[in-house]
């Protein structure tokens, strides 16, 4: 990537975190630890951090490279299968992200619209923004990532007068069983942020910038998770899919506004397409790491596509969504534990 500032960096991982882990999670977090969800994701967060300082370190062995980069250039096929590893990782983070948008987008907002048209037009506008590159991507998300912390930021200040902290009772009895299952379902979302020090070399990227990415990201998601509570109780908020939204559309500020949700959404929307974007960006220049031959942004479009197609393979509705994020972080451990020890422990400059 070209120079970028401690901001961008900052932004983007905070764009990257929270868009839409806030659409289907909270939920699933309130199902599993019930008024205690929003504990969930300290151990989650607090094992991404670990991981990241890790490849952080990594990472500064070679100050002038990313770790996409260094790993293919010292590691001819070892560091190659590596970074082909991670490109998997985020292809499938990018199709998980098509099918949440899609079902999203027909439940929600285009209920008659046939879902393949959806998942197209979702498909074909991260396509175009990733063939733009890291400099459009940047952009957007400067754009963007603002609007959308301070809809989160609006939030909370209309619902307050609806909260009752009684359905928040009992609050000092903790089940640290249920909130290390909620645990366990978030630290796959959280450990996307791991892709800082992939895709930023050690000049521009420091420990720093992950750890306020993950410090903000935690603020809002934890505030998301316990508002649905405060105003619609534990028990219908446990049940329902997306929990944030049935909270906006309880949201009045007037007579005749009452459909705030709207206008949440019309700024909300566009964020979750460049988090789409950021994945396939990520996947192509993986591949363009990989296999110096190939241009990335020549690959932006049929990746997009396969991924479209994979969306509909994969899951068959947003239910087997829900249902596979017990197994995904099975997975996700993988490269979020593991493969950052490996590269810890072996990746370092060849002696002279």
């Amino acid at each position: 990537m070209e120079k970028n500032t401690p901001r961008q960096i900052v932004l983007l991982g905070v764009t990257y975190l929270i868009n839409l882990t806030i659409v289907i999670m909270p939920g699933q977090l309130i199902n599993s630890a019930h008024q205690h969800s929003y504990l969930s994701f300290l151990p989650a967060g607090a094992v991404v951090l670990i991981m990241l300082f890790v490849l952080t370190r990594s990472s500064l062995r070679f100050p002038g490279q990313d770790l996409f980069q260094s790993l293919s250039s010292r590691f001819p096929f070892i560091g190659r299968g590596i970074v082909t590893l991670y490109i998997l990782f985020f292809f499938w983070v990018m199709v998980r992200d098509i099918r949440t948008m899609t079902d999203y987008t027909n439940i929600v907002l285009l209920p008659i619209t046939p879902i393949l048209i959806i998942a197209l037009c979702i498909t074909a506008t991260a396509v175009y923004v990733a063939r733009g590159g890291a400099k459009t991507i940047i952009s957007i998300t400067e754009l963007y990532g603002p609007i959308v912390m301070v809809n989160l930021c609006i939030i909370p200040i209309i619902a307050v007068r609806d909260f009752d902290f009684g359905l928040m009772r009992p609050a000092l009895f903790v089940n640290w069983r249920n909130v290390s299952e909620g645990s366990w379902y978030i630290v796959a979302y959280l450990g996307q942020l791991l892709i800082l020090p992939f895709i930023f070399s050690g000049k521009d990227y420091k420990f720093k910038y992950g750890l306020y990415s993950m410090l903000i990201s935690l603020g809002f998601l934890m505030i998301l998770t316990v508002m649905p509570i405060l105003v619609l109780g534990v028990e219908v908020s446990e049940r329902a899919t997306y929990p944030v939204y049935d909270l906006v559309r309880e949201l009045r500020i007037t007579d005749f506004l009452d459909r705030f949700d709207l206008i949440l959404a019309a700024m909300w929307y566009p964020s979750t397409l460049l988090n789409i974007a950021i994945s396939l960006y990520i996947v192509c220049y993986g591949l363009k790491t990989v296999i110096p031959s190939v241009s990335g942004k020549m690959m932006a479009a049929p990746v997009g596509l396969f991924a479209y197609s994979c969306a509909f393979w994969f899951y068959e509705n947003s239910v087997q969504l829900a249902l596979f994020n017990r197994v995904w972080t099975l997975i996700a451990l993988l490269f979020i534990v593991v493969l950052p020890l490996l590269i810890f422990t072996i990746h370092r400059p060849a002696k002279a």
